[in-house]
């Protein structure tokens, strides 16, 4: 039996499939065997035909995140802007503020938060819509987003700055209409599900992974030519949103949908809908929650990284955008070679175990660093790198359980833990766990 083997079925229809109807063997799914079996009698087993490439679904999750590396190690840069230097000067018990920091954890949250109410809706509209619609006002949402925060820094000659009493109100604003029109997650790997087999699907939603982290590494760089040519961070934000317009070129063009199209009710788009879609099986429901603790680690990092390398291990800017090359570089090596051979050689969910374990080998030796040691997170970053394997392979077991035509309700509501996760973590880091360290 092949490891990603299932009962035959007839081929999807486009009617509507309700969700009791897939989850109808619910409780019989193999979740801890080593040749993972789905629980759905109507999943696509074969690619479908004349498919079109994954290419510039791959392309798509490269030039996002080529754009999103070069904001967002900037974005500390932009809340300093706005909060004023007067509050960034240090304390009277030795510490310096963090009311940048503190800023830049609410304005996540509030991007959080309005994607979280239009999560499910982008999962449907896109059912019936098709993905290429949907995905392209997603970028529009990040255009306005990068475009509103490089005007808050120093001009370049071009555009006069916000005042920052203005900005402080308009960021949230541009963070919550980035929010409202979608995460493009939710149709890239509903797209990519689509056009991929049963079998393919993991290694090609690994195949976007490896594309993020390869766009998230080129992004540093571009911030790290931009501070080199000692020129305002704004030429980040402006680079960010040119290529957000180039990604919408790309979709026109070469996006091709082929997946069924579903009609939808609008009590489907409520986000609390989304629980019975989690539900369809007891394999379901336990992707969900590693899906879920997968995303409340990594934003718990990315949120605070560049606080606490600057602040608490005293880290260069130029070590600290290094780091995360490193660690770039590294997880497109596992996500494109090592998490292949390790999932044909010792199954899926064996592999999701191994990258768990190391994810939380990484929280642990990183908690341990001081200034002194700062260069030792260069070998310790490696555990993190093993850990980006998590998401692709739960993400992939999870679209397995639903038919084609359900894919984007699936990336809709997974979406919604997702943002859960990023609305919680950043607050809690923010507004909690920072302030208890003042003075450190």
């Amino acid at each position: 039996m092949s490891r990603s083997s299932f009962a035959a079925s007839d081929a999807p229809t486009v009617s509507i499939i309700g969700v009791s109807n897939v989850g109808a063997s619910r409780g019989r799914s193999l979740l801890l065997s080593r040749e993972r079996v789905s629980s759905s009698q109507a999943i696509q087993t074969e690619r479908p035909p004349r498919a079109p490439p994954t290419w510039p679904a791959v392309l798509v999750s490269l030039l996002h995140n080529l754009s999103m590396g070069a904001a967002l190690n900037v974005w500390l840069e932009v809340c300093k802007e706005v909060v004023g230097e007067q509050d960034l000067k240090p304390n009277p018990d030795g510490g310096e503020s963090s009311e940048a920091q503190r800023y830049y954890g609410r304005l996540l949250a509030a991007n959080a938060v309005c994607e979280l109410i239009t999560s499910q809706l982008v999962g449907v509209m896109s059912d019936k819509y098709g993905r290429r619609p949907i995905q392209c006002l997603a970028q529009v949402g990040q255009v306005i987003d990068y475009g509103i925060a490089g005007l808050c820094l120093p001009t370049l000659g071009i555009v006069r700055q916000i005042p920052a009493e203005v900005a402080q109100g308009l960021l949230f604003c541009s963070r919550g209409v980035a929010g409202l029109l979608g995460n493009y997650k939710v149709t890239l790997q509903s797209y990519t599900a689509d056009i991929s087999s049963a079998e393919e699907c993991p290694d090609n939603l690994a195949a976007l992974g490896g594309a993020m982290v390869a766009g998230m590494c080129a992004g540093s760089l571009i911030v790290a030519l931009v501070q080199s040519m000692a020129i305002s961070f704004r030429a980040c934000y402006f680079t960010a949103a040119a290529l957000n317009v180039v990604i919408i070129i790309v979709v026109k063009t070469a996006w091709r949908d082929i997946a069924p199209r579903k009609e939808f009710r609008c009590s489907e788009a409520n986000p609390i809908s989304a629980l019975a879609v989690l539900g369809v099986s007891r394999a379901m429901v336990i992707y969900s929650i590693l899906v879920f603790l997968s995303s409340f680690g990594l934003n718990m990092m990315t949120s605070t990284l560049d606080f606490y390398c600057q602040k608490f291990l005293k880290m260069d800017k130029r070590f600290y955008i290094l780091l995360g090359m490193v660690w770039a570089m590294e997880s497109l090596f596992i996500l494109a070679v090592v998490q292949p051979c390790l999932t044909r050689r010792f199954g899926e969910i064996a592999t999701l175990t191994f990258s768990f374990a190391s994810l939380s080998m990484f929280y642990l030796l990183f908690s341990f660093l001081t200034p002194s040691t700062w260069a030792l997170a260069f070998a310790v970053i490696s555990f993190f790198a093993i850990g980006s394997m998590c998401y692709p392979i739960a993400m992939g077991l999870a679209a397995r359980e639903l038919p084609p035509q359900q894919q984007g309700t699936l990336q809709g509501a997974m979406s919604i833990l997702e943002t859960l996760a990023k609305i919680f973590a950043p607050l809690l880091a923010s507004e909690v766990l920072i302030p208890k360290f003042k003075g450190e």
